[in-house]
């Protein structure tokens, strides 16, 4: 065993040479030429017909891509980064308001003011001290902003830094304000060319006072070249002018009376102070005085060098607890290495050597998806993370089938070097339609989801593009190197499913009935339980959540304390508690927004264990030992998030629609979308169904489930298309597709029992994030493999039915194949 001294060592070593590989490897000119060789060896790779040349460049492929990824992999923690629900910190969706002309017309927002803002943001946030706090723009006038490492009670500072606009004004004070002022701000006076504005109080916490300014800017933010804390008071910034704003400030005052006129300094449309001009004309430099709060000085001087020129409004906040997200962790990797492991140990077990070629081909491709991940600066997140799992699953789908198809050549009678070639280009069209299916639903995420669902979208397309290497290159180039050397000389498998002769079709009108029916239920819950159907995702509200161990509070007893008429609850506020083997009980309380702090500050009050302190040793001050963690989202945003759904969903089953009748023909797409809007209804009414609401990270795992659904009915559509392609006299065509179901089963069941597994792990040891999409994929996979077989098959054939029967004759295209008029069973 290594001393700890040796073993730190050595470990620093390590990634300290790491380190140096990927800072040589940062070099653009260096990565450029590493991707040209990857991809002339890519093409080169499927370009030859020379079997040994084949099997050395997709070597060297495997080699080059390998070590790329693994150089980008280390050091762990620095390449691999965590997101906020994994971390804990705070994440803000911000919504860019248009500016006010003079008038009062609003100005429409211009790409530059969202660009504008954006980089405010980052020069405020830099002082933080965070890291890498992530600014992005999202849709037309949106701006996410993610802060990992952020404690929960730094959060509602961060809010006010970037609501506050620091638009500076400077306005004339009427010369008769005292007299006019109340009259004005009461409606009853009109004074042209002037308006009310809010005065500071000179004390700290004193209320705020009307006063009359003109309605013309003398000077703004745009004309300020430097702003600072004043080194004469603690309660002032010192104000230099740029050249044109000090002829600005010239003309504004010039005209005016010392001692007796008085200019108002406005920011963010409050009244700072307006004191009486001590000189006439001012110059370029000038005092803001009266800044009484704690931090007041800083910020405004900060805010002023960096000023907004669009007012910002926060309609979605998230703080995650640092303690929260460490369950989150715990949770995640305990549920992703037992659903891999247990799918590794079921590919080893049935496939047996050829297992082991399929594992280390799933080893690759878990090595390709960190490395890609960690290359691009992508970050990891909670669905991100099951993500992750789904694609292994995905990954277990090509190899079963490639293996399937091995077992049918085997059985065929041909040689092994002959039957793996064949195996493999039987299997391609299918495992490449299939993960292009899935990959439009990817995309479609990735490009209108919201942050909560991006990290799952990024690794779901990541994962599925490396799926499609490792099965079809990785783990053909191993077969091969292992007949070449002499260590594959022949394969066996576990058959526990014999291949059947089902009358599947002959089911299809009660199956059909079935579907139908579990599909009225699914739409009419939404109808029964209205709003209390859809979470804060769709209606707006908060979330609160706290993560209580192995002391659970009882939800009923909470929701009964909250509920109370002496609470004056805008709204009714809903509470959970839901349990986990890793990280005990989590309390969550769904709520208006406007009665979240006080039903936090109830909760705490009530629960002992909720209002225990400790004082931080760094900064020696007092936190409570539990934070709360928050979710805040508006209506408006909220809203959006439910169109936004509501248009992925269909943008998906569009672009599948489209692509099944490129690569197949209409009548298959329309019975691919009828199956894929079949699992979508009942898997969201199955959400509500089992007690949960309806979220984004639901709507992101419906869309998966469309992705995952078509998976299994594009196999059993490409063996209705190569049974096509073959001679079957005297077969009607219901016979032909019971025939490709039925010879397809074996790896329908195989590859949905391993996913099973895998999301099942999720299900179990999962928190609640994690479980609401873990579950919701559960239920789509066993839909998903029923649609496939008793809804997607039926609906191809009533169709060619109502076309007279003529579905042979239309041809199938897909692949350049068409069917003979008058065709025979071989």
């Amino acid at each position: 065993m290594l001393h700890p001294i040796v073993a730190a060592t050595f470990y620093d070593s390590f990634n300290d040479f790491f380190r140096w590989l990927n800072k040589t490897f940062e070099n653009p000119t260096l990565l450029f030429c590493i991707g040209m060789v990857l991809l002339v060896l890519f093409v080169w790779y499927f370009a030859t017909e020379i079997d040994k040349r084949k099997r050395n460049v997709g070597t060297a492929l495997l080699l080059g891509m390998g070590i790329l990824c693994l150089i980008s992999i280390f050091p762990l923690k620095e390449r691999l980064k965590g997101g906020i629900d994994i971390l804990g910190g705070s994440s803000f969706t911000l919504r860019v308001q248009p500016r006010e002309n003079e008038d009062g017309t609003k100005q429409p927002i211009t790409t530059q003011q969202i660009d504008k803002a954006k980089e405010v943001i980052e020069q405020r946030l830099n002082g933080f001290g965070t890291s890498d706090p992530l600014v992005a723009t999202q849709g037309a006038d949106h701006i996410l902003v993610q802060m990992p490492g952020v404690k929960p009670e730094e959060s509602a500072h961060i809010r006010k830094v970037l609501e506050e606009v620091a638009h500076l004004e400077l306005r004339q004070v009427h010369p008769d304000n005292d007299r006019l002022v109340q009259n004005v701000a009461a409606g009853l006076e009109v004074v042209p060319g002037y308006k009310v504005f809010m005065l500071k109080g000179k004390d700290p916490g004193a209320e705020k006072t009307p006063i009359l300014l003109s309605k013309r800017i003398g000077l703004s933010g745009q004309d300020v070249s430097d702003a600072r804390p004043s080194t004469m008071r603690g309660d002032a910034v010192d104000i230099e002018l740029t050249s044109a704003g000090g002829e600005k400030m010239i003309a504004l005052t010039e005209h005016l009376t010392e001692k007796h006129d008085r200019i108002a300094v406005v920011v963010d449309n409050i009244a700072i102070n307006a004191p009486v001009l001590q000189t006439v004309p001012l110059g370029r430099k000038f005092v803001i005085e009266g800044l009484h709060e704690p931090g007041e000085v800083q910020n405004l001087a900060s805010n002023l060098m960096n000023p907004l020129e669009n007012p910002l409004k926060i309609e979605e906040s998230r703080d995650v607890s640092p303690l929260l997200g460490a369950a989150i962790v715990q949770q995640g990797v305990w549920a992703g290495a037992l659903g891999l492991g247990l799918t590794f140990l079921f590919v080893l077990v049935y496939y047996r050597v050829a297992g082991i070629v399929a594992v280390a081909g799933l080893a690759l491709n878990a090595v390709m998806l960190f490395g890609i991940m960690a290359m691009f600066g992508f970050t990891f997140s909670l669905p991100g993370i099951a993500g992750i799992v789904l694609t292994i699953g995905v990954a277990v789908d090509a190899n079963v089938l490639v293996n399937e198809r091995l077992r049918e050549e085997l059985e065929a009678g041909k040689s092994l070097r002959l039957a793996i070639a064949s195996a493999y280009d039987k299997a391609f069209t299918a495992i490449l339609d299939a993960n292009v299916t899935s990959l439009i639903t990817a995309v479609i995420l990735f490009w209108l989801a919201s942050s909560t669902v991006k990290g799952f979208a990024v690794t779901l397309t990541i994962g599925l593009l490396c799926s499609m290497f490792s099965a079809v290159l990785a783990t053909r180039v191993l077969f091969r190197w292992g007949i070449d050397l002499g260590f594959l000389k022949q394969l066996s498998f576990l058959n526990l499913i014999k291949s059947k002769h089902f009358d599947f079709l002959g089911k299809r009108v009660p199956a059909v009935a079935v579907s139908l029916t579990l599909a009225v239920i699914s739409i009419g819950v939404f109808f029964v339980k209205k709003e209390k159907s859809l979470g804060i995702d769709f209606t707006g509200g908060t979330r609160i959540e706290f993560l209580v161990g192995d002391k659970p509070i009882s939800n009923i007893e909470a929701e009964k304390i909250i509920n109370t008429p002496e609470m004056h609850l805008n709204k009714e506020a809903f509470v959970q508690d839901e349990s986990n083997p890793t990280s005990g009980h989590l309390l969550s309380v769904r709520c208006d927004s406007r009665d979240s702090d006080a039903i936090t500050a109830k909760l705490r009050e009530t629960y002992p264990i909720l209002s225990e302190k400790v004082t931080d040793p760094t900064t020696g001050k007092e936190h409570y030992k539990i934070d709360a963690s928050k979710a805040d989202v508006s209506s408006l945003i909220g809203g959006d998030a439910m169109r936004t759904s509501v248009l992925a969903l269909a943008l998906g089953l569009l672009g599948i629609f489209i692509y099944v009748t490129i690569r197949f023909e209409f009548s298959f797409a329309v019975g691919a979308f009828v199956a894929i809007l079949h699992d979508c209804v009942i898997s969201a009414g199955a959400v509500v169904l089992l007690g949960n609401e309806l979220s984004l990270i639901h709507v992101g795992a419906i869309l998966t489930i469309a992705g995952y659904s078509i998976n299994d009915t594009i196999i059993i559509f490409d063996r209705i298309r190569e049974r096509l392609s073959h001679s079957f006299g005297g077969h009607t065509m219901e016979e032909v597709m019971n025939e490709a179901i039925n010879s397809t089963l074996s790896r329908t069941i195989l590859t949905s029992g391993a996913t099973l597994v895998a999301v099942l792990s999720l299900v179990i040891l999962g928190g609640s994030t994690l479980r609401d999409f873990a579950l919701v994929i559960l239920v789509g996979i066993i839909v998903g493999t029923y649609s496939s077989i008793f809804v997607a098959s039926p609906f191809v054939l009533w169709w060619g039915r109502g076309k007279n029967d003529k579905l042979r004759d239309d041809g199938v295209t897909a692949g350049g194949l068409t069917v003979d008029a008058n065709p025979t069973v071989q």
